[in-house]
């Protein structure tokens, strides 16, 4: 193994001591030093590890005898796929340094079934909004075609009402001129009423 890749090893694991460390007295209220961290615990160090299946390998080996990578995953797992509880009074050198899920008691089986009825409520509250968009989106659709057909019922009847405006104004224009041109006949057709009358023999 390379310096660089050791150096990188040796980073992660004094982390992921600390880590665990810290998480043990928090959780537990034991003051256990991050050199001290066992994952193959005993009964004298007062704590097991329960951990979710798929994380279960990493207890399987001392923490000194791991990869960096193995670290990275503790450091990240720490509290959420495993954790650590306090060892009972039937715990003794040589059993499993982890309890399996199922077998523990109830704190991380009720943190899991809290966070999944977390997840079905929120999933519940996601569904309800989609359907809430879903007819907000329906609703205007049909409030934007309303709409358009007004609108277009009133361009349709301003076009009549410009064209009728229009006719009137044409209308009002002819009865104008014979209005006029009835003022110019009639003194005409008076002046002929009174003028002398033309008979066959001539003026009478």
């Amino acid at each position: 193994m390379s310096k660089q890749s050791n150096i990188e090893r040796g980073k992660w694991r004094t982390k992921c001591r600390e880590k665990l460390s810290e998480h043990i007295e928090k959780h537990l209220g034991i003051n256990i030093k991050p050199s001290q961290v066992r994952l193959q615990s005993t009964r004298e160090d007062g704590y097991l590890w329960r951990a979710l299946p798929e994380k279960q390998h990493l207890f399987s080996k001392n923490l000194s005898e791991h990869s960096a990578r193995a670290y990275k995953d503790l450091c990240e797992g720490v509290g959420t796929t495993f954790e650590a509880v306090r060892a009972t009074p039937d715990s003794y050198p040589g059993q499993d340094a982890f309890v399996s899920i199922g077998t523990e008691p109830p704190s991380f089986t009720s943190r899991i079934n809290e966070l999944q009825v977390q997840n079905d409520y929120l999933t519940q509250q996601l569904n309800l909004l989609r359907f809430q968009l879903e007819a907000e989106i329906k609703l205007r659709l049909s409030v934007e075609e309303k709409q358009n057909v007004a609108d277009e019922r009133i361009s349709t009847t301003q076009e009549k009402l410009d064209a009728a405006v229009r006719r009137e104004g044409y209308f009002r224009s002819i009865a104008l001129r014979y209005s006029q041109g009835f003022a110019r006949i009639i003194p005409i057709i008076n002046e002929i009423q009174e003028s002398p009358g033309i008979t066959e023999e001539g003026y009478l």
